[in-house]
């Protein structure tokens, strides 16, 4: 089934031929076809809130699809964030301790108000605070334990990034009280700068150059990473697994993949029929960094397939979902395409331009014009 790296030896191949491989026309809400911890990763970018009605594209794409009215399965926005949490959920359930899920999503304007999506969801998937956790204090300074009464070496409060392998821990066998086995830990944000497109709203400034009209242009979307607490995706690798799995560390790393602001161009409009498809290089560059080669990549809002295409270009497999039969066609017929990661990716390279700093001349000028008006220095 791969397109270049082979598929290494499943062990339960016969129980997964039911879902391999395969997009599901259906809500992710109730992935009832994957077993509890059978995926190693997920990428995807959950449906705009209240900004692309995808029915009226499917319908018809020269309609007007954004519109804010749209919403399947929440209508404001805390019900839409409830919604997410569901699904979060349901990845939860399904990804193996220590797997992860990658989530591209950006802040919505409506109504002259700016919404913080990605920073409702970072607090709402993985807030802290008052957790309990094998090696955190409950309040009062109580430790966690596991569930045989046990407390975990090392109890005290620690940072989530202290201890990557919790599941294999003495006293976090799956005790009630270890709250992080069944939350998603904050793993990383990634800034992607879409470069070229984006939504315009200097222009306002431009007109009144005057302190409380400044709204910059929205060019960015943030790829915010989870991490199911467990054992590090490494650990029990062969070497030649390892091998089949590394990544190339030349020039593109270094400037552009090894930072934390990725400078990738949206999809042209109509390249793809669907209304909003990531660029392939966002999951190109998440399956390497986060999986390898046999595991099971999931899309729950697979839409046009962008993830599913390229994890399969990588010799992952995938399973998908979405409510759309249309989309769900177009997603199997283009598995087989080549690959659409441009061949010149774009860096970042920094020029030296004249600081406009006409107030600060005057200030500093007129600064120095009373100071020589006074008395002489003292010394």
């Amino acid at each position: 089934m791969s397109l270049g790296i082979p598929y290494p030896e499943v062990e339960d191949l016969a129980l997964s031929r039911d879902y391999i491989d395969k997009i599901f026309c259906k809500s992710c809400e109730y992935m009832d076809e994957l077993p509890d911890g059978s995926v190693a990763l997920t990428v995807t970018s959950p449906p705009y809130w209240n900004a692309i009605d995808y029915d009226r594209h499917v319908q018809d794409a020269r309609q007007n699809y954004r519109t804010r009215s749209y919403s399947v399965g929440y209508q404001g926005y805390d019900e839409y964030l409830d919604w997410l949490k569901n699904i979060a959920d349901e990845i939860f359930r399904v990804t193996k301790p220590g797997g992860f899920m990658a989530l591209v999503i950006g802040t919505v304007l409506l109504d002259r108000k700016h919404y913080p999506v990605p920073f409702d969801v970072v607090s709402l998937l993985a807030g802290y605070a008052g957790q309990t956790r094998c090696g955190f204090q409950e309040p009062g300074g109580k430790a966690c334990a596991g569930a045989d009464g046990k407390v975990a070496a090392g109890s005290g409060k620690l940072s989530p990034a202290d201890d990557l392998s919790l599941a294999g821990e003495p006293g976090c066998d799956g005790g009630s009280s270890c709250a992080s086995r069944s939350s998603w830990e904050f793993h990383q944000d990634i800034i992607w700068h879409k470069v070229t497109g984006g939504v315009k709203r200097a222009g306002v400034f431009l007109q009144h150059p005057y302190p409380g009209y400044y709204y910059p242009n929205i060019m960015t979307e943030y790829i915010l990473v989870f991490r199911k607490p467990g054992p590090p995706i490494y650990k029990g690798r062969s070497d030649a697994e390892k091998q089949s799995a590394r990544v190339d560390t030349q020039k593109l790393f270094t400037n552009e993949t090894a930072n934390t602001v990725w400078h990738i161009a949206p999809v042209p409009p109509g390249y793809i029929e669907h209304p909003c498809p990531f660029p392939e290089e966002i999951p190109y560059r998440l399956i390497e960094l986060y999986s390898y080669p046999g595991d099971l990549v999931l899309d729950p809002f697979c839409g046009s397939g962008q993830t599913l295409k390229v994890a399969r270009h990588l010799g992952r497999r995938f399973v998908g979902y979405d409510i759309n039969q249309k989309y769900v066609s177009l997603a199997l017929d283009r598995l087989d395409e080549p690959l659409a990661v441009r061949r010149e990716q774009l860096t970042a390279v920094f020029e030296k331009i004249p600081f406009d700093c006409s107030g600060a001349e005057t200030t500093r000028t007129e600064k120095g014009s009373s100071e020589g008006q006074g008395e002489a220095p003292k010394k």
